[in-house]
């Protein structure tokens, strides 16, 4: 968890601009990635394309973690420049973060279906160290010839018309859900200090539901949901 810090406002408008001017570059370089591959795709070039949808994928994973990180920002937390850098440098915590916006395994829904949230939460998390894999494993098939029980394999021997496919539609599919994200961050520039203010409700109202309701996560959820819309409405 982030240190508690007082920024001054200049300073967060500052910090929050950053995050937001970050997340339109990489919105914008992920839909040029996009639309690189899919003419690489239409020539025949499966493997260069399926890596270049690749590194689309990790832009947006990169703008849902600025998202978190104003979020943070606006909650009253350190933002740790060094942390921040590290973080979007990461192919693994860019796949992690991905799989937020990847449809929910059967493993666990069961478990959500039981109440078993420990359950649901370790299934969830299998799910994110095997997206993490499969997309890393792809990505470095995409571009290096392999040794492997004994024989040479090159990039065309292994990158399938399916493989890129698939990656272009969850790439297309994942561009769709980030874009909201980047708008939601330069409308909070638009209105901080009110922001500010839900976010500090929300977070002191989704611990006190955690304390009230430990063993039913999803209520907690349902009632912060609705609470939350209704502070919306009244304010208008």
């Amino acid at each position: 968890m982030p240190k508690k810090k007082v920024v001054s406002k200049h300073e967060r408008d500052a910090q929050l601009r950053e995050l937001s001017r970050g997340a339109s570059k990489a919105f914008l370089n992920a839909e040029e990635l996009f639309q690189e591959a899919s003419l690489l795709h239409s020539h025949g070039a499966l493997s260069r394309a399926l890596f270049l949808h690749q590194i689309s994928l990790e832009e947006c994973g990169k703008i849902e973690m600025l998202g978190v990180w104003a979020t943070s920002l606006l909650m009253g937390f350190e933002v740790d420049l060094r942390k921040l850098s590290v973080a979007l440098a990461s192919h693994k915590a860019k796949s992690y973060t991905n799989a937020y916006m990847l449809p929910t395994t059967k493993e666990e829904l069961a478990a959500r279906e039981n109440a078993n949230w420990q359950g649901a939460i370790d299934a969830f998390r299998r799910h994110q160290a095997t997206f993490h894999l499969d997309s890393n494993s792809a990505k470095n098939a995409s571009l290096y010839v392999d040794h492997e029980n004994g024989q040479f394999s090159a990039p065309k021997d292994k990158i399938t018309e399916t493989m890129v496919a698939d990656i272009g539609r969850l790439n297309s599919e994942f561009l769709a859900l980030v874009h909201p994200k980047v708008d939601m961050l330069l409308r909070w520039q638009r209105d901080t200090d009110e922001v500010q203010r839900m976010m500090t409700w929300f977070a002191t109202r989704t611990e006190e539901l955690r304390s009230q309701l430990p063993r039913n996560p999803e209520q907690a959820f349902s009632i912060l949901m609705r609470e939350m819309f209704e502070r919306k409405r009244r304010s208008k």
